[in-house]
């Protein structure tokens, strides 16, 4: 009886330690479940405006909403979409008043909008049909290129030509150029007004890869002033599998017929963006920084690029590895003085996509490395 004891004993206290290791066990997980929710649900709670507290002085909030600025002729005000694909609005740099531009007329949704030299707006829009299921559904199916003049504002004008993305314009003249549908040719024209209608003249093809059977993209983005002699636009190339998969910063001289490549890092995104107004330096979005597996998964930062040939570059945010996987810095665009960028807070998760517009200082930026 007393062996039968101590062995039903011994199990006894052989299974309350099994008991007391699994509930160990069971109390960590849930412990660092804990933990990981908590961590989660911090980043789903992340806003524009706790971010901007872990941030260097030199940005500063714009607005909380709205997506890809652009300044207007002045830069004075920022025009800005209220989503990828939805109406235009305005925000005054020096009161904050925000204004609705497009409200006085009805139309598909608008997928661009950029400030003409003049102060009127060159719009690329969409079919008259919005689809609610698939909002960018015309993005790469032609976009309508509409001029919508200060003195009649609720009526966009059609200049009868269609573009597959964003268009360019000039900083200091009417010339506009835009990639047609399939992104493999690249037209430029200029507008002219007959009696306050705009029209397009003067249009002719200036890149084309129509006859190629290589896997190409073109995009437009900025005539480099102060001479408007050369387009700046993104090569894209890859295979059938990604056509997208290379992208770098071209150059076309409109008098030459010359393409010089600005950025050589294969295998990496980089995208033109903003130009300063010198015409010596680019913002572009670029992955450069980011591992070679996690490239081209929209995880961007803007960069600083010298057009002089030289590669030469400077990075401005770190958005997408201070906050890994969710935002990114992104849709530069710089002020005519050249001493402050407007960029978007962008979500890692598509093209263009995001909520809220940063201002970034460049003076500031310049005084506050001096003192590192």
């Amino acid at each position: 009886m007393q062996v039968e004891y101590e062995k039903i004993t011994h199990q006894s206290s052989r299974l309350f330690v099994v008991k007391s290791k699994l509930y160990c066990m069971k109390k960590s997980a849930i412990v660092v479940a804990f933990f990981m929710l908590q961590i989660m649900n911090q980043a789903k709670a992340q806003t524009i405006e706790s971010l901007l507290k872990e941030l260097p002085p030199y940005f500063s909030i714009l607005t909380t909403w709205g997506v890809r600025p652009e300044w207007d002729e002045k830069s004075e005000n920022i025009y800005f979409l209220n989503k990828l694909v939805g109406d235009v609005f305005k925000i005054n740099i020096a009161t904050r008043e925000v204004s609705q531009v497009t409200s006085g007329f009805y139309h598909g949704g608008i997928h661009r909008v950029l400030c003409l030299s003049n102060g009127d707006l060159l719009l690329a829009m969409g079919s008259t049909i919005f689809d609610a299921t698939k909002p960018e559904k015309d993005r790469h199916a032609g976009l309508g290129l509409y001029v919508l003049t200060k003195e009649n504002p609720n009526n966009p004008y059609p200049l009868n030509a269609f573009c597959d993305e964003g268009p360019a314009v000039s900083k200091n003249s009417m010339k506009i150029a835009w990639t047609l549908q399939g992104q493999r040719e690249i037209k430029a024209g200029v507008i002219h007004y007959e009696q306050g209608i705009p029209h397009l003249k003067d249009v002719e093809t200036i890149v084309s890869y129509r006859d190629s059977s290589e896997y190409v993209r073109l995009e437009t983005q900025d005539f480099r002033p102060p001479l408007n002699e050369e387009l700046i636009y993104t090569h894209y190339w890859g295979d059938a599998k990604d056509q997208y998969y290379n992208s770098q910063v071209f150059g076309f001289n409109l008098l030459t017929k010359k393409t010089i490549k600005y950025t050589n890092l294969p295998k990496s995104y980089n995208e033109a963006e903003g130009i300063f107004p010198d015409g010596n330096y680019m913002v572009i979005e670029s992955d450069r920084h980011q591992p070679m597996e996690e490239r081209n998964k929209y995880k961007l930062d803007i960069y600083k690029l010298k057009l002089d040939g030289s590669g030469k570059i400077e990075r401005l945010a770190d958005f997408s590895t201070r906050y890994l996987n969710k935002i990114k810095s992104d849709n530069p665009v710089v002020n005519k003085n050249g001493n402050i960028i407007a960029h978007q807070f962008g979500f890692q998760k598509g093209a263009g996509d995001g909520r809220g517009i940063f201002l970034f200082d460049l003076k500031a930026y310049e005084k506050y490395n001096k003192k590192r």
